[in-house]
């Protein structure tokens, strides 16, 4: 894990993969606030370094989007009298 969260942090990322019980997880940092954190792969050993900075990607990605709509959907709950 340390080198995953090495390769993250050289890249700019300010966030931690940890283990949790059958799975690994990002937290802290730019993850706080995500909803979905969670990649589900038995051992650290299952993905290569690439590819865990692409999983991180692509929770980022789709925690942007599921955010977006969030804020969208609040923002048109405020609006409707």
């Amino acid at each position: 894990m340390k080198g995953v969260n090495q390769e993250l942090a050289r890249l700019g990322h300010d966030v931690l993969l940890a283990k949790g019980s059958g799975y690994f997880y990002f937290w802290t940092g730019e993850a706080a606030d995500w909803l979905d954190r969670t990649v589900n792969v038995p051992s650290l050993s299952a993905l290569t370094l690439d590819q865990w900075v692409e999983e991180f990607r692509r929770l980022q990605k789709l925690n942007r989007e599921i955010l977006n709509q969030t804020a969208k959907s609040a923002a048109v709950k405020k609006k409707t009298p």
